[in-house]
């Protein structure tokens, strides 16, 4: 008869147990190690807040009174937001995070983005000593407040270009109009796309996008944006979205036909002044 060694065994169990504490510890490193040391790296940031925001970045990156600028210059953009929301976000609070090592994802929603925005949460890059975001960001962030998930990252990213209501500085139905003076009507068919129709860029594609977002809330109310945006669709293309808002792709494109058409009929003679109409209706 053998008889194995006491220390044997026990040396046999403690090696078993290493493997696994080890074991352990890769699947964790693989699962959660980026967002660990995401969660440890944000908890160690200097911040400010404000009324409804809270403004994070690496200690020293940027200086107190920077960061509270932004946030308390942030608020007015904040109350613009919500009220297109019928106040449904106005006890919500975004947490906008600056960090120089940012890096985007690949743009899935039709434009290039400087930022990504997890629920309230925005995460985007710092490049010099005075804070900037794109006021989409701040949209976007209170659309997962107000609404939800969004069935569809493009679509979300066309809501929050509607709220925002500005394109690079212009109304944006004055924005859209001159873009289809310049390159023809686009239909929803094209836009909605995918792939996208290789003869419009991505920008003027995010533009029409959010147009389309507007003429939908405009024609059929903010109820109707509401349910394009939480809509789970398989596929982004014409049938689901009709599905999604109970009408026809002949209706859908009438309507965006018809509001497009009005906006380029109130716009001035070529060569005037682009500054909006007396007549017009604010938009």
């Amino acid at each position: 008869m053998i008889f194995e060694a006491p220390g044997e065994r026990g040396f046999g169990k403690v090696g078993a147990a290493f493997a696994l504490v080890c074991l352990l510890l890769a699947v964790i490193a693989v699962f959660f190690g980026r967002p660990l040391w995401q969660y440890v790296r944000e908890s160690l940031m200097q911040s400010v807040t404000s009324a409804h925001y809270q403004v994070l970045c690496p200690p020293r990156a940027l200086s107190q009174e920077a960061m509270t600028q932004f946030a308390t210059q942030r608020e007015m953009l904040f109350a613009a937001v919500d009220r297109k929301l019928n106040d449904s976000a106005s006890n919500g609070e975004i947490r906008v995070i600056f960090d120089p090592d940012f890096k985007p994802g690949a743009a899935s929603s039709g434009a290039a983005q400087t930022f990504e925005v997890t629920g309230a949460t925005v995460r985007t890059g710092l490049r010099g000593r005075v804070p900037q975001l794109d006021p989409a960001a701040d949209a976007e962030a209170l659309l997962h407040v107000a609404w939800g998930e969004p069935g569809s990252p493009l679509i979300a990213r066309w809501t929050a270009l509607w709220l925002v209501g500005q394109w690079q500085g212009q109304e944006l139905g004055m924005a859209a109009a001159e873009l289809e003076q310049r390159v023809g009507h686009q239909k929803v068919m094209n836009l909605l796309g995918q792939p996208p129709d290789a003869a419009t860029s991505l920008q003027d594609r995010a533009l029409l996008g959010a147009a389309w977002v507007n003429a939908m809330a405009e024609l059929g109310g903010a109820a109707e944006v509401r349910k394009l945006y939480s809509a789970k669709m398989t596929k982004l293309d014409v049938a689901e979205v009709t599905k999604a808002l109970g009408t026809t792709s002949t209706e859908l494109e009438r309507k965006w036909q018809m509001w497009m058409y009005a906006y380029i009929a109130g716009m001035p003679p070529a060569g005037h002044s682009m500054a909006m109409p007396m007549g017009m209706p604010t938009r």
